[in-house]
This record gives structure tokens, sequence and C-alpha cells, in this order.
């Protein structure tokens, strides 16, 4: 499972899609010009949108049950 993050802005900016070393970057990591185009007419008023990345990841931790999995995926289907 992957965290996407986008911003909205009213002026088109540089965008970055080969790998730097910043903490932050605004590029291309999950999304294509479909998702982007998607987030942009369920989220934004601003007529262009894009996505923030990091290098960090996300460990789900061994101490998660299969309840706690089970009431995520519930909370997930819910944000659809």
């Amino acid at each position: 499972m992957s965290l996407a993050s986008y911003i909205g802005y009213n002026k088109e900016i540089p965008v970055n899609d080969e790998y730097t070393d910043d903490l932050m970057y605004i590029g291309n990591c999950f999304a294509d010009v479909d998702n982007l185009e998607n987030v942009k007419n369920h989220q934004f008023t601003t007529p262009y949108v894009y996505e923030v990345s990091s290098h960090w990841g996300i460990k789900i931790p061994e101490y998660i049950t299969p309840e706690i999995c089970a009431d995520l995926k519930k909370v997930a289907k819910l944000a659809l």
C-alpha cells in the first residue's frame, strides 16, 4: 500500500520526474495523467494538481492483529 499526497495550485510549476536526494519533491511517483485528472476533478478547484512525494516509506508494524487489519479494510472501503 502506498500513501500519496497532492497539491492544487493556480499556476503551472516545474515538475521533477527524476530521482533526487531532496526530502520532498513535486513529480510523478504513483499517479499518471489520468490519476491526476481524477484527483483534480474530485478534490480540487485549482487548474493544476501535482503529486507531492518523498523517499520515505510506511512500514506496517508486526503487532497489527487480523482484527485491526479487518477494521482498516472497512474504513478504506468507506473512504472510496
